[in-house]
């Protein structure tokens, strides 16, 4: 049941928050209820009419599902309704629109989500970048290697705010288009570490997000980062683990990106490194070793590809859509629409360029299921719909510029800055533009940033 209102999503919200806080029922049982029902608000009118019935369902005592009905939860969810409303930061409901699909499929999905910063980055093409808190200096180094590199193909990078890898990748990553979202172990109100300070306000500030599945001050317990692990993946196309020893909390995520249909990626260090150990373990039992984010972009080419033209259609083609958000709870039990970045700021990302000869399959298919090939509708050919008298829309601006960046690039190769100054255009946007003409094999990506004509 999907919440369409106002008043739907406020009683959605209170809904979900009375699972989450019914005495005796736990998350395993609240997330089987909602696989049943299909909301929480179905899952509480089951367990007032047929009890009995919603008990047997989720495997729980009759008890748990007369504590829903009695209220006992009333009191913890108010005061979490009420810190969230002090916070007035959106929360992102899994019947909402904004909540992304690729988290969707996997089978613990969280039911709400806060969220500071740009939510838009949910739906942009995002790699996973974890490894050791306590890595090497070289690890460091190349963890900014990697996720520099796929930023500036606008991939979004993914990782858990931790010290060390994570810190190093998001910190790269947002020198660049492709951004970062941060996934929390704790309140999304905490920062922590500590020292990570800098990057949690710049996630917020600078066009990155932070997101967190626990309530307001929920302090960094161990037992929160094995789920904060499984979001991280979650959102991902792919896991990258750059360093890590045998027994790292990395290889967590890794075996959670397995399980949910990920890829899985390593950078194999030196042979000699016990610090690398873990990751060349991950080699041994099938994950791909990179040395570069090449190796990635060309093994995920084409589900990044459906990503980024899902994502920059949405935006281009159908803003209106495109904004459709999340609670905002900044006034007293309020359910209202948020908006999201509008067209104008969510043009400074770009989305990936990169080539993919094979054809976007749906979401949720990963190599175990390529073969599984599907049609994809394709945006009309600029060149046919500027002249056509039915194209009249929010498209015909991006024709008009695709026209020009394919005119220029007739004159031969140039690098994208060179095409944004000659054009008079935003870098941002002509990497956007680039992109959707490469997903519909218009032009192709050569090495340096460099753009042709195929």
């Amino acid at each position: 049941m999907i919440a369409t209102d106002a008043f739907g999503r406020r009683e959605e919200l209170r809904a979900i928050l009375a699972l989450r806080h019914c005495p005796g029922l736990g998350l395993t049982r609240a997330e089987r209820l909602l696989r049943t029902y299909g909301s929480a608000r179905a899952v509480l009118a089951a367990c007032r009419e047929r009890p009995e019935e919603c008990a047997a369902g989720a495997a729980m005592p009759l008890s748990v599902a007369r504590n829903l009905n009695k209220g006992g939860w009333r009191e913890e969810a108010e005061a979490e309704l009420e810190a969230m409303e002090r916070l007035g930061c959106p929360v992102l409901l899994c019947s909402d629109p904004a909540y992304p699909e690729l988290l969707r499929e996997i089978p613990d999905a969280p039911p709400l989500l806060y969220c500071r910063g740009d939510m838009s980055l949910l739906g942009a093409p995002a790699i996973g970048v974890v490894g050791a808190r306590g890595c090497t200096s070289e690890g460091l180094a190349v963890s900014a290697f990697f996720a520099r590199a796929l930023s500036e193909a606008g991939v979004s990078v993914i990782s858990g705010m931790a010290r060390g890898i994570d810190r190093a990748a998001q910190l790269a990553a947002m020198e660049k288009v492709g951004r970062s979202i941060g996934v929390l172990g704790s309140g999304i109100d905490l920062v922590y570490p500590a020292e990570n300070a800098d990057l949690f306000a710049r996630l917020e500030k600078d066009g990155g997000l932070l997101i967190s599945e626990f309530p307001p001050r929920t302090p960094p317990a161990a037992t929160n980062f094995p789920r904060r692990n499984r979001l991280i993946s979650g959102l991902s196309r792919g896991v990258l683990v750059v360093e890590a020893s045998r027994r790292s909390g990395s290889l967590i995520t890794a075996r959670l990106a397995l399980e949910q249909n990920r890829e899985v990626f390593a950078v194999p260090g030196h042979t000699l490194s016990p610090a690398s150990a873990g990751c060349r373990e991950l080699i041994r039992k099938g994950a791909k070793a990179v040395f570069n984010a090449d190796d990635i972009l060309v093994e995920l080419a084409h589900l990044l590809a459906f990503d980024a033209r899902e994502a920059l259609e949405k935006r281009l083609l159908d803003p209106e859509n495109a904004q459709d958000g999340a609670f905002e709870a900044s006034t007293p039990h309020s359910a209202l629409r948020v908006p999201l970045k509008g067209d104008r700021e969510a043009r400074k990302r770009p989305l990936l360029a990169r080539p993919g000869q094979n054809p976007p399959l749906p979401r949720g298919l990963g190599k175990n299921t390529r073969a599984t090939g599907a049609d994809i509708p394709v945006p009309a050919d600029p060149e046919n719909s500027a002249n056509s008298a039915d194209s009249a829309g929010p498209e015909d601006f991006a024709d008009t510029e695709e026209a020009r960046i394919l005119a220029a690039l007739a004159q031969g190769t140039a690098h994208i800055d060179v095409l944004s100054r000659s054009l008079g255009l935003d870098a941002a946007r002509v990497s956007a533009l680039l992109a959707l003409l490469e997903v519909r094999g218009r032009v192709r990506r050569l090495p340096g940033m460099n753009y042709a004509l195929p």
